[in-house]
């Protein structure tokens, strides 16, 4: 049950445009609230908590114990009167720069982990460069050892894109998530 609780919940504002992930915990306390309602991913019917758990359980979905009785697993929630698209200032952090990245080295293009790599400074702090957007890249370790304190041209490397700020939306959803089909229809990836 604890596990089924933390599991990613697709949440959409009045206007049915995806502004962020929740939890199913939190999903079903905004519903109950009367916040948010149930989507019902087949064919997007609205439901509010005492209409949800009354939904027969058919084999694809999946599903949560209540004190009670078992109930569907929700996806994806519609908040009721939130009608704005958020305009969240993305902090700077090594969690959102691989997001950014998508935990791939710029410069080998190899997909890499928390473990096996470093976040890189474009231009070197020990030349005038910055912890900034425009000037950090996720790099392997490797190769990060060999840049050293070099600029790019001097160590031979090349950027295999430009890093820039990213908006809010696109560090939303951990690239290493698995994608629920039901979603698809809300977000780009």
């Amino acid at each position: 049950m604890k596990e089924n609780i933390k599991k990613p919940v697709l949440a959409l504002n009045k206007g049915w445009v995806a502004i962020r992930v929740k939890t199913v915990q939190d999903a079903i306390k905004l519903v109950f609230r009367e916040r948010a309602l149930f989507v019902e991913v087949d064919d997007y019917e609205v439901y509010n908590w005492e209409k949800w758990v009354l939904l027969p359980i058919k084999e694809q979905n999946k599903i949560i114990q209540t004190t009670k009785n078992c109930i569907r697993r929700p996806e994806i929630i519609v908040l009721t009167n939130y009608n704005k698209i958020p305009s969240y200032n993305v902090k700077l952090t090594r969690k959102n720069l691989f997001i950014r990245d998508n935990f791939t080295c710029q410069y080998t293009g190899k997909k890499v982990d928390f473990n096996d790599a470093d976040i890189d400074h474009v231009i070197p702090l020990s030349k005038g460069g910055k912890n900034t957007w425009n000037n950090l890249v996720v790099a392997s370790k490797k190769i990060n050892r060999k840049k050293g304190n070099k600029t790019n041209g001097e160590a031979g490397l090349k950027l295999l894109k430009k890093p820039v700020k990213p908006r809010y939306r696109e560090l939303m959803i951990d690239p290493r998530m698995k994608i629920p089909e039901s979603w698809k229809n809300f977000i780009k990836k």
